[in-house]
């Protein structure tokens, strides 16, 4: 299965994840900031937190984006 090797934060609440099979996704979570899920990344010192362990992406517990969910939001 693919997994998520790194990721990348950048402005406007864009991120890159970078796959293990060479792939890169990149996602736009702005016109996603007004949920009440992703309401949190609204801040960019927050949103610059992001991490992955490889299944899943996560910002200090309180909001997390798996690998499933990454492909499904980028083919909206």
């Amino acid at each position: 299965m693919t997994h998520i090797e790194r990721i990348a934060v950048h402005e406007n609440q864009r991120l890159e994840a970078h796959l293990d099979n060479g792939s890169t996704i990149t996602l736009n979570l702005k016109p996603r900031l007004k949920t009440l899920r992703f309401a949190l990344l609204a801040d960019p010192e927050f949103f610059a937190r992001a991490m992955t362990d490889g299944r899943f992406i996560r910002w200090d517990d309180k909001v997390e984006i798996s690998l499933t969910e990454l492909f499904q939001l980028a083919q909206k």
